[in-house]
């Protein structure tokens, strides 16, 4: 399990992971501190806001580990890209909100799939090398870099509802929390009803991505 932060005085993005800190779960407990709404927590001796001030978009941490493992990853956004033009001021702020906190998914998502193909590309042609040559630093570089693993990305992006205005990054009712949650869900539920979801990657990047409006058919 790992949980992002953003450094209050350095703007870094820190990525904490289980083996690391000692107490993930209170991390992971105070990821919703929002600054300016919530003061930053204190861990370790450094202080931390939520990591979606530096990125909303943690999936390249989690594609960069290495050793590379066959992946299957949701990337759960809850702020779309896309939206309408704005008519007036009020749209025009809720506008600026889902283009600034939103995860730049696709692009992210197109980023690592360029990085891939390099990265295949690399693992197939290190095997056709005679073994004197890879042993060369530029081979043992290449090799560091090489992957032919394969990566499922599936994207659930909330759609906000028309009647939702530009309060919507603070407003935490219960009634909206349920909303959000039964959309979540059946978002979830009709991406596993595509059964290439789940499948192995077959295309040269090794990568296959799934979005439920652009590819589900909805």
């Amino acid at each position: 399990m790992q949980c992002g932060r953003g450094q209050c005085p350095h703007r870094q993005f820190c990525l904490f992971r289980q083996h690391y800190a000692p107490d993930l779960s209170r991390t992971c407990d105070r990821q919703r501190l929002i600054a300016p709404g919530f003061p930053p927590t204190e861990i370790e001796g450094e202080y931390y806001w939520d990591g979606g001030l530096v990125s909303n978009t943690p999936l390249q941490w989690v594609l960069d580990s290495r050793p590379g493992k066959d992946t299957l990853a949701f990337q759960i956004d809850l702020w779309s890209a896309r939206g309408e033009f704005p008519r007036n001021l009020l749209e025009a702020e809720t506008r600026q909100k889902e283009i600034r906190y939103s995860s730049r998914t696709r692009m992210a998502t197109d980023q690592f799939k360029k990085q891939q193909i390099l990265r295949r590309t690399a693992a197939h042609l290190l095997a056709k090398l005679p073994s004197e040559l890879k042993q060369t630093s530029e081979a043992e570089m290449l090799a560091r870099e090489a992957d032919e693993k394969v990566y499922n990305l599936i994207q659930l992006i909330y759609r906000a509802k028309n009647y939702e205005g530009n309060c919507k990054d603070y407003e935490f009712s219960r009634r909206t929390m349920e909303e959000h949650w039964r959309s979540g869900y059946d978002d979830a539920v009709r991406t596993l009803h595509h059964p290439e979801v789940l499948q192995r990657p077959q295309g040269v990047d090794g990568v296959f991505t799934f979005d439920l409006v652009r590819d589900g058919r909805e």
